[in-house]
Formats: structure tokens, sequence, C-alpha cells
């Protein structure tokens, strides 16, 4: 029999056995599901304007099978008013497109809502697609040049309409000027177009900003210099446990009495006093617990090593823990020389005197330094810092930890021994030394004044305290770099002035002693480009003053970044202003600023976003300096730093390497990454801006017309009258 056959009667048969058991051929079941893009659309326009643009949703199938028969059914409106909404579909079957469409007409002002119904052979149909359409007061206009700015700071209730032309582009800086870091507020940065001739941008190369480096720049060999700095910013935190220390001790003491009077001559001497006899072994206590305690210390030997007309070194005896192989005596006077010339007159020209107290200390009238092991093991490690139970009176009664206080009662700061793990040993560990006393001199300073000018009852904001520090270690180093106030010093009159970055570098940065000192590279940089990454990422957690993860490059980078800018802007010259703030007896933080600036906290802020908005952007001349940072040119340094060096791994190759990412990262090159926009229908929505942080957005204009741009609360209503968010807008092309 032909197989043919036989297959055919199988076929039958098979059809046959099923029939007699009752059951049939199936067809597979149509799950089909609409799913939305959004459900929900919102649309923007002023009384009697133009018709916003045009929006679409697509339509797709989430489920199984095919989803056919696609409609819109009769749009519903709320109350108000009527006909204002159009809808169209692309197709009957998904995927496909709805285009809405909302008429202005005469309606009010006022917010209309409205939803369409999108049936389907889907389960879950009919699906609703809710549109509402917000109609406001009419704004003003803004018209802006390239380089021209605009701010908005007497009020959170914010609307424009900005001018525009086809390839413009706007920063959008949206500042929470709110003083406390912990007032986080959210927001809707919102806006509409009217429908005006669009146009098709061609593609462009990333802009790049005016300042960054020609092309073929040199490629430096930054390896060691760069895991050194690495190291050194990881212990930059215990710097900061050892400032709250500080302030607890401050309050703890300051306030019950135990402070030295500032006038009187009967004052408390300790039961040791400080040799300025070289050679002699000094009986010194060192903290080496935080807390507001002052009996958390290590009691140590520690040899007078050199001495100055301003300052006495003492190195520890304690040969375990810094053998003496590591050491390098002639240094010691080396540096107190440099002191005497070049730090200690320093600090008396724009910070102040660190022995107005002595008086009612040891009266020796000099500043201690006491390098010690002790630094290198304490929390984790710590480079330096000054403890703030040496501004009371000795006192060993350890039977009332109320009174005790196993300080030195002297003018003191301390300095970790090298560090061979970290990379932190001769020159290097000296280098870093020199650059360190600057800074720690400053918070002498700082304690001697409020102690002086109001007994500790006010003491400094964190990281104003910390950022005006940086500024004098910033200052200090103009001796050996290239940099000049308002000389918008670039990479190789600044960083390459402190590190030694290969055959191929080439500035001529003078220095006495035969190497250079580190100040700007090992924090100061590194931890403001590290803020301003972490804001743009989010703004959630960052602003002066927070106490999380991004605690330390706020107060080391953002802080020194804000205070070098109100010196830029506001001081007649850079001395009289810091003292104003250094000295001032009972304001703090922004309150300080404001006073001794006389601008607004609000102006302070906004004005200080846009300027560090360092990111990759157009070349313009920005028209209001206060958009500006003039003493450095931080693009150009960001931008050499992460795109020439070079450094070596641990597999002994030679690779790119970042001075300022995380990790030696070379990315982000620019540490601000501002949120694309496009003109039209904006609803770009930010939770948790921190107070004094800030959010960025970068709006390109894609037509002629005016761009509609109001800011709403986090849900998209209007927003509090009470909000601390302001807004601040530049044209970058």
């Amino acid at each position: 029999m032909d197989v043919r056959v036989v297959r055919f009667l199988g076929i039958a048969g098979l059809g046959a056995f099923l029939a007699s058991c009752g059951g049939s051929p199936t067809t597979p079941a149509n799950n089909a599901a609409i799913s939305l893009a959004t459900t929900a659309v919102s649309f923007g326009a002023q009384v009697g304007s133009g018709n916003p643009t045009s929006q679409t949703v697509n339509i797709t199938n989430s489920g199984s099978g095919t989803l056919s028969g696609l409609t819109l059914g009769t749009v519903a409106y709320g109350s108000g008013a009527s006909g204002w909404l159009s809808a169209s579909l692309t197709g009957s079957s998904a995927p496909a497109t709805i285009t809405l469409n909302a008429t202005t007409g005469s309606l009010t002002a006022g917010s209309y809502s409205a939803s369409i119904p999108i049936t389907g052979s889907a389960t879950n149909s009919p699906a609703t697609l809710k549109v509402t359409f917000a109609i406001f007061p009419p704004a003003g206009t803004t018209t802006l040049a390239v380089g021209q700015d605009t701010t908005f700071l007497s009020t959170p209730v914010i609307a424009t309409n900005l001018v525009l032309q086809p390839g413009q582009q706007y920063l959008i800086a949206v500042v929470n000027t709110d003083t406390s870091a912990a007032a986080n507020e959210d927001f809707t940065l919102f806006g509409s177009m009217a429908s005006t001739q669009r146009v098709h941008l061609a593609s462009r190369a990333p802009l790049r900003r005016s300042q960054a480096t020609p092309k073929h720049s040199p490629i430096y060999n930054a390896g060691p210099a760069v895991k050194r700095i690495l190291a050194l910013r990881k212990r930059q935190d215990n710097h900061l446990a050892m400032l709250d220390h500080n302030t607890a001790v401050f309050q703890r003491y300051g306030r019950s009495g135990r402070l030295a009077p500032s006038s009187g001559s009967t004052v408390p001497r300790p039961s040791f006093s400080i040799s300025q006899t070289v050679g002699t072994v000094n009986k010194i206590y060192i903290a080496d617990a935080f807390g507001a305690s002052c009996t958390g210390v290590d009691s140590i030997g520690a040899r007078t090593v050199a001495v100055g007309a301003h300052v006495i070194v003492l190195a520890d005896t304690n040969t375990t823990k810094w053998p003496s192989n590591m050491r390098d005596s002639a240094f010691y006077q080396t540096f107190a020389n440099e002191y005497d010339a070049v730090t200690f007159p320093h600090i008396n020209t724009y910070i102040g005197n660190p022995l107005a107290y002595d008086s009612h200390l040891s009266s020796i009238g000099k500043i201690t330094v006491v390098i010690s092991p002790v630094l290198n093991n304490f929390g984790g490690g710590i480079v330096a810092f000054v403890n703030g139970c040496d501004f009371f009176p000795f006192d060993a009664n350890l039977n009332d930890p109320n009174n005790a206080d196993l300080g030195n009662q002297t003018e003191v700061f301390y300095y970790w021994a090298p560090d061979t793990a970290s990379g932190w040993t001769g020159k290097a560990w000296e280098d870093l030394m020199r650059g360190t006393a600057a800074h720690e001199t400053k918070h002498i300073v700082s304690y001697t004044d409020r102690i002086i000018n109001n007994g500790l009852e006010f003491f400094e904001q964190r990281w104003l305290e910390e950022g005006l520090a940086q500024v004098s270690a910033e200052i200090w180093e103009r001796h050996y770099n290239n940099t000049t106030w308002k000389g918008h010093a670039n990479f190789n009159q600044s960083v390459a002035c402190e590190i030694y970055l290969g055959p191929n570098e080439t500035p001529a940065c003078q220095d006495s002693l035969g190497t250079k000192p580190v100040a700007l590279t090992g924090s100061h940089l590194p931890f403001f480009f590290d803020y301003l990454a972490a804001e743009s990422q989010s703004p959630t957690g960052l602003g002066f003053g927070n106490t999380g993860s991004n605690a330390t490059p706020t107060n080391y980078g953002e802080g020194w970044a804000f205070a070098r800018w109100v010196l830029d802007q506001y001081a007649t010259t850079e001395p009289s202003m810091i003292m104003s703030l250094v000295n001032e007896p009972t304001l703090s933080g922004l309150a300080n600023v404001s006073s001794h600036t006389g601008k607004s906290v609000q102006e302070l802020l906004v004005y200080f976003a846009m300027a560090s908005a360092i990111y990759d952007t157009a070349t313009y001349t920005a028209a209001d300096v206060r958009t500006t940072i003039p003493t450095f040119n931080f693009g150009q340094i960001f931008y050499v730093g992460q795109t020439s060096l070079q450094c070596t791994n641990t597999a002994n190759q030679v690779v790119p390497c970042g001075l300022f990412g995380a990790n030696f990262a070379t990315t982000p090159v620019w540490p601000i990454q501002p949120a694309a926009l496009s003109t039209g229908n904006l609803n770009a929505k930010v939770t948790g801006v921190a107070g004094t942080a800030a959010s960025y957005f970068l709006l390109t204009s894609t037509g002629t017309g005016q761009q509609y741009i109001q800011l709403q609360n986090g849900s998209g209503g209007s927003i509090s009258t009470s909000s601390g968010l302001r807004i601040g807008i530049i044209r970058v092309q």
C-alpha cells in the first residue's frame, strides 16, 4: 500500500478516536494585555499662549498572543472644561502609538483633567490613560546671550519663558538654600513649549570646555604620587572626627568653667614643660581616643629635635614603632627654619596670631610640633591634628573625670610618622608635613580666637572651619607653585608643582629645598572633585554639615572651594576677609559668611552652585564673574588630571589612571554630569536635595520659540512659599 495512504488513514483514525472520546483540536488561548508606556500625561501652558507640543504614548503587548482591535474610546473630561484634548492612534494592533494634543484656547488659569479608554483584544481591556492640563498665569520672558545668567532668589514660586533659537544650551541649577543639610526637598522642573518651528539638529562632537588642555598634551607618569594621594584621602575621615572631638571637648570643658581666664596673672601650670634644648626628652600626652574626654591619651617621650624663633619640633623616641633608619634628623631644623621664614609669617598675615592665648597656657611663645607613630594607628590612621584638650589647664585628677585633663597646655599640632604601607616616607612625608603645618596652625588660631572672643560659647561649623584651614594651606603653597589670587591657575601651575610627573613635566616651580611641598593635590582638589561627582549622581546626603559618607569631601573639598569662591568674589583683600571670618565672635557657617559679605544665603549658594558646575560644556565667557572661581581653572585641572596621567598597575603594566577618580579611575573626566533635557514638555522629578546642595540640568533647544519653565513640588503641585529651593540659569551656548 502507498505510504501516503497509510499516513492518511492513520490521521483519519486518530480524528475518529478523538471524536469518540468527546475531544476536539484546540486553539491556543489569547492572553494579550495592553501595556502603556505611561498611564499619566501632563501638559502645561500659559493663559492665552500657543498650544503645547504634542506628546506620544506607546502601546505594547505585555501578555501572550496577539493584541489587536485597538481603539480609543470617547474622552471623558473632569470638571471645569471640555474639548481641549484630542487623541489619535497609529494602528489597531500592537505595537501602536497614541498621539495627544492639548488646545489652550480660552482656558483660564487652573488644572484640567481627562481620561481616555483604550480597548482591544486583551484581558485587561479597557486600559485608561489619564491626562492633566495645567494652565498657568502669564510669566515674564528671559532672553540671555551666551555667558549671561539669571537667578530667581527671592521666592521658590518660579516661572519664566526662555526665548530660544535652535542649538542654544542652558545650564539650570536648582539649589536648596536651606542652611541645614538635613532639610531635604523634592521638586519637579516642569515646562512646556508652544508649538513652533522645530528643526532637526545634526549630531555634534562632544563639546569641550574652553579651558581644556590641547589634545596632544604630554603624558605624565604619576603612578607613585597617585597611590600616595589615594592613601592620604582615606585617612582624612579621622581628621574630621578629631574636629568633632574638639567641639565636644570645648562644649564640655569650656562651659564648665575650666577654661583658663583670658585675663589675669594666675594661671595653673602643668607639672612638666617643653624644653627648647635639643636632645632633651619631654613627656607628652597624645590623644588616642575620640569623644568628649581628655583622658584618652598615650603618654610618650618626645625628644626636642629642632628649635626656631616660632616653633619647637619634638620627635617620638619609640624606636620600635618608628625605627631610626626611617628618620632624617637634618629635616627637622630645615622644617623649623621654613616655619619661621614662611609659615609663621603667612599665618600672621592671612589668618591671625596663633600665640594670642599663649600667656594663659605655657608662655613658651612658640608653636610645638610633635611627630609620633601614635597617629599612624589612631582610629586607623590620622595624618595630623590639633587637640582641644591642650587649651585647658592640665589636671591629672583622674578620680574626677569631669575635671581630669591630660593635655599639654600649650599650642601644639601633632603629625604622623613615616608610613611605609601608604608610600608616605622620605621626602614625600617631609613635603606633606610642610603644607600640613599651614592647615593645622590655622586651627590653633581659630580655637584661640573663639576662646578670647566668646569663651567657646560659639564654635565655627566644621565645614567652614576646615574650609578656611584648606584656604590657609592653599595660600601658603603659593610660595612654591605658580598660582596667584584670581590668576586662573591651570594644572601645570598647581598640581605639577606638588608631585613629580616624570620627564614630560615642564613647570619651573621654585623650591629652595629641592623638593615640592604637597597641599592642593593631597586633599583640596580630589575632595572637591569627589563632592561634585557625588552631587551629580544624587544630591541626597550632601550639603554643608552632612555627617554621612560624603562628609569628608564636603568639608575638605566643597568647604574649601566655597571659601575660595567667597574670597574671589567679595574680599577687598584676602587677609581682611579671612580674619573677619575666623575672628567672628558669635556667628558661624553661612550666617558668618553672609554677615561679612553682605550677601544673602540664597545669593551665595545659587551663584556658587553655578560657579562650581564643572562639566563638559561649550566655549563661553561668563558675563557675571560670580559664576566663576577666578583663582583656579578647575575645568582644565580636572581634565588633565583625568586624561593625561599613566600609572603602573599591580601587573607592572603602564596604564592610564586618573588623579581625581575613585581608585585611580579615569572616569568621570568631568565631575558634574548635568541631566540632559530637550525643549518641549518638561517633567523632571528629583527627590531628596539636601540643604545647600544642587541639582543640575542642561537644556538644549531644538526649535524656535519660548520654553516655559516652572518649579513645582515633588508631586507636581504648587511649591510651598517656605521652600528653600531657588534657580540659577546660564546660557552656555
